[in-house]
């Protein structure tokens, strides 16, 4: 009979949330992220909370990240973090953004 380590079971919703993770892409180019975000309707929402910054320093990472990258990561992204906490989007929704902005082909 095999040793069972109940401690590494999980539940159906950590499966699925597993699931989820696993799809949802560690980047994705600018021009998709923006596509995305066009598309939803999210981007004046994102103007907006970088016009609200008043730390010069968090500005300019923030206008490096919209402006001059070529890629944005999904999980550990302080920009990303904070725009998309600034547009109320949930983990869940953001990884759903970023597994659709994948499709995208531009």
């Amino acid at each position: 009979m095999p040793n069972i380590d109940w401690d590494q079971l999980k539940t159906a919703e950590q499966i699925a949330e597993d699931d989820l993770r696993a799809r949802v892409p560690a980047e994705i180019s600018r021009a998709q992220g923006r596509a995305i975000l066009g598309l939803q309707g999210l981007t004046q929402g994102v103007l907006d909370y970088m016009a609200g910054i008043t730390d010069d320093q968090e500005a300019m990472w923030a206008d490096l990240a919209w402006n001059h990258t070529t890629t944005w990561r999904r999980f550990d992204s302080p920009f990303l973090t904070k725009a998309a906490a600034a547009l109320g989007l949930s983990d869940d929704a953001l990884d759903e953004m970023f597994i659709a902005a994948a499709e995208i082909v531009i």
